[in-house]
């Protein structure tokens, strides 16, 4: 793929760059930290020590602030260590931030890289080893890493019997023999009987986690790392569509754990047993006793395709979405972390937060009267249940805060009335379905909804 960016752009990024360059900092706080001795902790298991022939390459330097975030680079010169720091290093993003919206085509780059690329310019040209100006490297060198690839990331217990398309992600199983396939390989490039152990005992951990489990998948042109976040961010959304179908969604203590490897949030419990100062007794596993697989067969799966999925297909691929469609979206998004959500607190303000987003017309409005109403309307029942609708989702809002505070305790009419309301709001926002396979607009939903309410 052949970048570029508009000259003026381009002379303007270069600029800023080259004044950066002048901010190279031998000496701060965080350099001298690096150089005093610290001490080791000799109850922490070492599994591995490192030392020259481990290193490949020239060291990168780098820190992170208290949240992990990195927080500044440096690099070896003549004089030792020179970097960027503080609100230096925050310019260095800045400027990155901005490039990547310069570049066309867009997004086959990530930020991430080309703060790296940036800063390993900056490095050549302060030590005088590149006559290239800013743009014209870090474009070169992104071109070479942009490629297309084919992206899967495993989905957390969640089975399927065949394959399907959802958005711009088609799922697919992890079989056995693509595992044995992948092992075999591996295996057939050493030699030594430590080495094969090793790579087996790996294996059989793989098995256990990915084996089997649905994976979702995308092609995509771009550099590694952008790659992988276009495969995420399209995954999220597909997998927010899907989730709407879980069984989680219909029971405040039923749990999903369908997600993005990694994303799944099962709680786990691990404690030992002393006595005398010796460890008599440990153990571990899961804290969720029930069962946290959904199997999504084929049959199941056409319940869901038509009219749910198909649509949900319809709008992941839609290139200009309608104000209400985005809003409908949006709003199944935020529900569909509910579903993945332990706290019954939490789980209400996603669900709660969802249907404001779509059934709320404005701010003026009173909230508990509009939706309650709203969702009452969109259901095809008497009067009478309709007034159960709205005192139920009223009970639902004050149940809301009560169980923020700690130690408050779900009674059996808690889980009554939570159990009545997950049902109802699926249903409320299911049923807008029909109406999001439209070109409907917001306004023009809420006119029907009026019409609807006053047709009796």
């Amino acid at each position: 793929m052949k970048l570029n960016i508009h000259p003026q752009a381009s002379e303007s990024y270069n600029s800023k760059i080259k004044e950066l360059i002048t901010k190279l900092t031998p000496e701060h706080p965080l350099i001298e930290k690096m150089r005093q001795p610290t001490s080791s902790n000799p109850n922490l298991h070492t599994s591995f020590h490192f030392n020259e022939t481990n290193i490949i390459g020239e060291i990168k330097y780098g820190w992170t602030d208290s949240s992990g975030k990195k927080a500044a680079r440096a690099f070896v010169k003549e004089e030792g260590l020179v970097g960027l720091f503080d609100d230096d290093y925050k310019n260095l993003i800045r400027v990155a931030e901005g490039f990547q919206k310069s570049i066309n085509p867009k997004g086959a780059v990530s930020i991430e890289l080309l703060e790296e690329l940036l800063f390993d310019w900056i490095q050549l040209k302060s030590r005088n080893e590149t006559d290239l100006n800013m743009s014209e490297f870090v474009l070169s060198e992104c071109e070479k890493q942009i490629k297309e690839y084919d992206v899967w990331i495993p989905i957390s217990l969640l089975y399927i019997q065949s394959p399907f398309i959802l958005g711009k992600i088609t799922f697919k199983a992890i079989t056995k023999s693509m595992v044995d396939d992948w092992e075999n390989r591996t295996l057939s490039k050493v030699k030594e009987q430590k080495e094969i152990d090793s790579i087996k005992i790996y294996f059989e951990r793989i098995r256990k986690e990915i084996q089997g489990f649905a994976t979702a998948t995308i092609r995509v042109e771009a550099e590694p790392i952008r790659a992988y976040e276009i495969a995420f961010e399209e995954t999220e959304r597909s997998m927010s569509a899907l989730r709407f179908f879980s069984p989680a969604n219909f029971s405040p203590t039923k749990i999903c754990y369908c997600a993005s490897w990694g994303k799944q949030h099962q709680d786990s419990r691990r404690y030992l047993l002393v006595q005398d100062g010796k460890i008599v007794f440990h153990t571990n596993g899961f804290s969720d006793k029930s069962r946290p697989y959904w199997n999504l067969s084929n049959e199941e799966f056409e319940i869901y395709r038509s009219p749910g999925l198909e649509v949900f297909h319809f709008l992941l691929n839609k290139e200009k979405l309608t104000d209400f469609q985005e809003k409908f979206l949006e709003a199944i998004s935020i529900y569909s972390r509910s579903s993945l959500n332990k706290q019954i607190s939490d789980r209400l303000i996603y669900t709660l937060v969802a249907l404001e987003t779509i059934f709320l017309k404005d701010t003026g409005e009173y909230i508990q009267d509009a939706i309650s109403l709203r969702m009452a309307y969109m259901q095809p029942v008497t009067v009478e249940e309709r007034r159960t609708i709205v005192k139920n989702v009223k009970d639902t809002y004050g149940l809301r805060s009560s169980f923020i505070h700690p130690g408050q305790n779900v009674t059996v009419d808690n889980l009554i009335t939570l159990e009545e309301f997950m049902k109802t709001a699926w249903l409320s926002l299911h049923a807008l379905i029909p109406y999001v396979a439209t070109e409907i607009k917001k306004d023009e939903f809420f006119i029907e909804l009026e019409n609807r309410k006053l047709s009796g």
